[in-house]
């Protein structure tokens, strides 16, 4: 086929698809949701292996009828992007998924080339190429990762059909900004408790630490109330408002879950403990404790965190 027919206008179906400026919206809404859950979308690009299936007058029909079959075989939480303005290339995000996912995606769209029942493969002989990008951060932009995808198929053109190639530059999860409060009063075991947090080697977070003498200089700021996870770290006792007053302002909060308690004292009571979790506390340190084992207990957290 004379490849001048990519000259030629042709219509761009829209039937149930996001047109540009909704796809933008719509994934700056996706990139905010993996920010905030740590969870990852997948972009699929496909195109056309072969163009010469088609004739010339075809290609109208070729892309409708490419296009309600990709519709046909998404999920309802997955979106469908005619690329504007490219011949024969599509674009599907899968929320909450990965490459595996993406490509078990792929997998399935293979696999229905064999079902003569689609009218779409009863009339062509169609193969497809793709490109995967996984997305585990918020910083690409719509424009760009459209620019790396297409640059991708036509690395995966040249492999042959119903090849992939992945992009890799979207993949690293932005760290996460953790919020760490010292509340005791003894200065310099405040002191020892921030050195300790200050030189813990932690992945996939940026620790931001305060320290505090009492709950009442805890309270009356506003570093408490904003939405990041929190993790607490206090003495039971203190000279104005003490640990149970900071645990019955936290359990009002409408997202008291964020906060990751760490209560600090020299009771040893069963009911003393038994009367702390129940009201909040993630872990009971009985002073005087090994600084070794609360760094590990804090990296476990870091750990439960990030899964």
């Amino acid at each position: 086929m004379n490849n001048n027919h990519a000259k030629k206008d042709y219509v761009q179906p829209t039937e149930n698809s996001f047109n540009e400026r909704q796809m933008k919206a719509f994934f700056n809404v996706l990139k905010a949701n993996v920010v905030r859950s740590r969870t990852t979308i997948t972009a699929i690009f496909l195109t056309v292996f072969d163009e010469v299936v088609f004739n010339e007058d075809d290609v109208n029909e070729a892309e409708k009828g490419i296009t309600g079959f990709l519709q046909k075989m998404t999920r309802q939480t997955d979106v469908l992007y005619k690329l504007p303005n490219r011949r024969l290339e599509w674009c599907i995000f899968l929320a909450l998924s990965g490459e595996e996912e993406a490509n078990a995606f792929f997998q399935r769209i293979s696999a229905a080339r064999s079902n003569k029942n689609i009218p779409l493969f009863e009339k062509y002989e169609i193969a497809f190429s793709a490109s995967i990008a996984e997305i585990g951060n918020g910083k690409v932009e719509l424009e760009q990762l459209i620019l790396n995808g297409q640059r991708a198929l036509l690395a995966s053109r040249k492999k042959g059909a119903w090849k992939v190639e992945y992009i890799v530059e979207h993949k690293e999860k932005e760290p996460e900004k953790i919020k760490i409060s010292i509340i005791e009063e003894n200065e310099i075991f405040r002191q020892v408790l921030h050195s300790s947090l200050e030189n813990l080697a932690v992945k996939h977070f940026n620790l931001v630490i305060k320290a505090f003498q009492d709950g009442y200089e805890f309270l009356q700021t506003e570093w408490f109330t904003s939405s990041h996870t929190h993790i607490i770290i206090m003495n039971d006792i203190l000279p104005r408002k003490n640990g149970l007053d900071i645990l019955h302002r936290i359990q009002k909060l409408p997202n008291h879950e964020r906060f990751h308690i760490f209560m600090m004292t020299k009771r040893k009571s069963e009911e003393d403990m038994i009367y702390a979790y129940e009201n909040g506390v993630d872990h009971y340190l009985i002073k005087p404790f090994n600084l070794r084992l609360f760094e590990a207990q804090i990296k476990r957290t870091f750990e439960r965190l990030w899964s």
